[in-house]
């Protein structure tokens, strides 16, 4: 059993602890406070036009290196705490390599068609005529699901709704609508030869 005596013992040890708690809180809100207020100055004599060598980034530097010194728990956001709750564990070097490769994936730009050669695009062009059935086959098949139609069923209006379908389903396919204009392109010119040489 606990006796009295090491009951009062054990509030007093508390209390002691809180109070210097408190007082270790109080100290470092003035000193921040003081910071704050030093920095304000600061800006108001550069913002008023003076010409003061006061070295405002090294003291935001040093600020901020204070900050980020403290080990104490901080209230973070709720956003951030959620998404970025393993970011806590994570060494300085590993947070450097993960901003690395984050910018490393943003500078790589995606390859278009320009970056091709013009026999890549022939041969993905004949590919895709080759195989252009076959595709819209299967995207007429996802409408006739999707619209919850089928062959021996289907009206007028619903066999011309599921082919719309399914012809937006193909181009939204791969790099369909790029060879579909492609195609449209030769198609044009050669009407306009056509129609050159026959007038």
């Amino acid at each position: 059993m606990v006796s009295t005596e090491q009951l009062e013992r054990v509030k007093l040890d508390l209390t002691d602890r809180q109070s210097g708690l408190e007082d270790e809180m109080e100290l470092r809100s003035t000193k921040l406070e003081g910071e704050i207020l030093r920095l304000r100055q600061a800006l108001q004599m550069r913002g008023s036009g003076e010409k003061e060598e006061d070295n405002m980034d090294i003291l935001i530097d040093s600020h901020m290196r204070d900050i980020t010194a403290d080990n104490r728990p901080s209230v973070m956001p709720a956003g951030l705490s959620a998404n970025n709750k393993h970011f806590g564990d994570l060494s300085n070097h590993e947070l450097h390599q993960i901003k690395k490769m984050h910018e490393k994936d943003h500078q790589m730009k995606p390859k278009t068609i320009l970056d091709e050669s013009m026999g890549d695009i022939m041969n993905k062009l004949v590919n895709f005529l080759t195989y252009s059935f076959d595709g819209y086959t299967k995207a007429l098949y996802e409408a006739e699901i999707m619209e919850d139609v089928y062959d021996n069923e289907k009206s007028t209006y619903e066999m011309i709704k599921v082919h719309f379908i399914a012809i937006t389903l193909f181009m939204r396919e791969d790099e369909n609508i790029l060879y579909i204009g492609i195609l449209l392109v030769l198609l044009s010119i050669i009407i306009y030869l056509v129609n050159i040489t026959t007038s």
